[in-house]
């Protein structure tokens, strides 16, 4: 049976409440926690959202076992060498427990309200390709030069480097980013909505990995599920998922959090 893992939606909650489902989680055996990366409600734009990336502190200073990261962080929301120290800092905290989940784009309302330049889908699938290149090199700890298109980088530094490297999923719909996963993460994430494309994600993929000479072996493929799509028979849908290739699963619930059905589903997958 492959892991499973919990994404905490952020609109509409408070820090007390993802800190108390976050300790749940931990306790109870989930695999990984995940926050969003979002500004603003697309409910109601003065409903409360928490900053996922500054909540991931919080939350990893608040647990002990269970690996976590933000799924995705939105990679026009900052420049990747601000992101690259970020993640470290955030490693340091987690105790080597930060997974870096990261996407090419954001929700354009959003973007533009904070006056952030969101760009086409191809610059946006561009600025990823090479923050996919420039956070590992910041992570060396040495040195970094980068003359791209979109970013820029000369002699930039990131210290120390993060012990161990965050392992780096990207978050992706289109068959362009699967690709780009392939060629430059260790994980890729899809949404269980987009189940019909699936044939076309996965040969991107294999397509992105051919590229660097391996296969899909020892590469994390996750798959992010609405909580309906699993609580009803979760063993069940995690045998379904693994049988489709997926090495673990994230179920995704909104506040108020669902803790005594989290608590049950954790009970039946423990028998």
């Amino acid at each position: 049976m492959i892991p499973l893992g919990i994404c905490l939606g952020t609109m509409g909650a408070r820090y007390g409440e993802l800190l108390e489902a976050a300790r749940l989680l931990d306790a109870l055996g989930y695999e990984s926690l995940w926050l969003w990366d979002h500004y603003v409600s697309w409910r109601d734009p003065r409903e409360p959202v928490v900053e996922g990336l500054t909540a991931l502190a919080g939350l990893a200073q608040a647990t002990e076992r269970i690996r976590l990261g933000p799924l995705v962080a939105n990679n026009t929301n900052r420049h990747p060498g601000r992101l690259a120290k970020i993640a470290v800092t955030l490693q340091e905290i987690a105790g080597g427990r930060l997974e870096l989940g990261i996407g090419g784009g954001g929700w354009e309302y959003e973007q533009a309200i904070f006056g952030l330049d969101q760009g086409t889908r191809a610059e946006r699938t561009a600025r990823l390709a090479e923050a996919l290149q420039i956070i590992p090199l910041l992570w060396s700890g040495e040195p970094v030069t980068f003359h791209g298109e979109h970013y820029r980088l000369d002699g930039a530094i990131v210290a120390p480097p993060p012990t161990p490297r965050p392992p780096i999923i990207v978050g992706a719909h289109g068959a362009q980013l699967c690709r780009l996963a392939g060629r430059y993460a260790d994980g890729l994430n899809l949404h269980w909505r987009d189940r019909q494309r699936l044939p076309q994600q996965l040969a991107a993929l294999d397509a992105g990995l051919a590229e660097r000479g391996r296969d899909r072996r020892g590469f994390d493929l996750s798959v992010l599920a609405a909580w309906r799509d699993l609580a009803h028979d979760p063993a069940a849908a995690l045998d379904a998922w693994a049988a489709l290739g997926f090495t673990r699963a994230i179920a995704y619930v909104t506040p108020p959090f669902p803790t005594d059905e989290l608590a049950a589903v954790a009970e039946q997958l423990r028998r």
